[in-house]
């Protein structure tokens, strides 16, 4: 069949994640059964943790993460980062840009599931740069992988291949360093240890439980103005914009390149109509062939205008 290409689009969302902790308190009021309210939890994703700030070597930018486990801080020995992740190419050096390129134009051919998928081959490409880990000082090599979206947390991991699964198989791979921080139990023979231990290799942190470990990382990186206690959810802004004719036209115009909302005297904003309204083939919205409707004039300042293509989802 015919390649499926991603590209990014500037979309309207509702900024559901604004009212994340709100919708999860308040599950406690709905007289819903206790396995729905589990489900609705689960997608809302609840995680505490820390944001992480990663200098990048010989650039003024700082890497960002967020992790729900800040004391393994002393095993982050590379970082990976999302394809699409905008440091990319501030990051990438002269010597990996082709191959950085040419990994970037293969992810795109991806869905997000197929990125996710637990059972794929890790792939990745080196970009050439490094960051300094705060807590230690050491220099880590920054990947890009499509196993890390950029639509979920900050779109960077620290990788701490000792603790992680997807981490250890990367690394394994590409011969990065692999570094414990926390003691597996005895008669421990697998790969990566993701059960509870004392933390082990982590200079200050050594022989403190998980739960003590966390706290005493995140007081120090606060103190070195490196990193933050953090909460993240799963939940993400609610996508309400379409790229087709039938739907209810956005209320806004463009003026000066900014948008604003028309008067209330102008509601309802009808649909023109058009003679056809098939999808356009260069990703404009079919109301972009709609000229005539498109251009207009803004009633306050009387200078040119030009209309919002994109439609809401005829539940609007």
């Amino acid at each position: 069949g015919y390649p499926v290409v991603r590209k990014p689009m500037r979309q309207w969302v509702l900024k559901i994640t604004e009212y994340a902790e709100r919708l999860l308190n308040d599950l406690d009021d709905l007289d819903w059964p206790e396995s729905l309210k589990d489900m609705q939890r689960n997608w809302i994703g609840k995680s505490i943790g820390a944001e992480i700030d990663f200098q990048i070597k010989d650039h003024d930018s700082k890497l960002r993460v967020f992790t729900t486990r800040p004391d393994t801080i002393f095993g982050a020995t590379y970082m990976v980062i999302a394809p699409e992740h905008r440091l990319v190419n501030e990051i990438t050096t002269d010597d990996q840009k082709d191959a950085v390129a040419t990994y970037r134009a293969e992810v795109e051919l991806k869905s997000d599931l197929e990125r996710q998928e637990l059972t794929k081959e890790k792939t990745g490409v080196f970009t050439g740069a490094y960051a300094i880990n705060p807590a230690n000082g050491k220099e880590v090599p920054i990947w890009i992988a499509d196993y890390v979206l950029v639509s979920y947390g900050t779109g960077a991991i620290m990788a701490v291949p000792g603790q992680d699964e997807r981490d250890w198989e990367f690394a394994e791979k590409y011969d990065l360093e692999i570094v414990r921080t926390v003691q597996p139990e005895e008669g421990f023979e697998g790969k990566a240890y993701t059960g509870n231990g004392p933390a082990i290799n982590s200079d200050f942190l050594n022989g403190l439980k998980i739960k003590e470990a966390k706290q005493k990382i995140i007081r120090f990186l606060e103190e070195k103005g490196a990193g933050k206690k953090a909460v993240n959810y799963k939940l993400r802004d609610w996508l309400f914009s379409r790229q087709r004719y039938w739907g209810e036209p956005f209320p806004i115009i463009h003026v000066d390149g900014e948008a604003k909302a028309i008067s209330k005297d102008e509601l309802p904003l009808e649909l023109p109509e058009v003679e056809k309204y098939e999808p356009t083939g260069n990703g404009e919205p079919p109301l972009a062939n709609a000229t005539e409707w498109v251009k207009t004039t803004d009633p306050e300042t009387g200078k040119e205008a030009i209309r919002e293509t994109n439609t809401m989802p005829q539940w609007a």
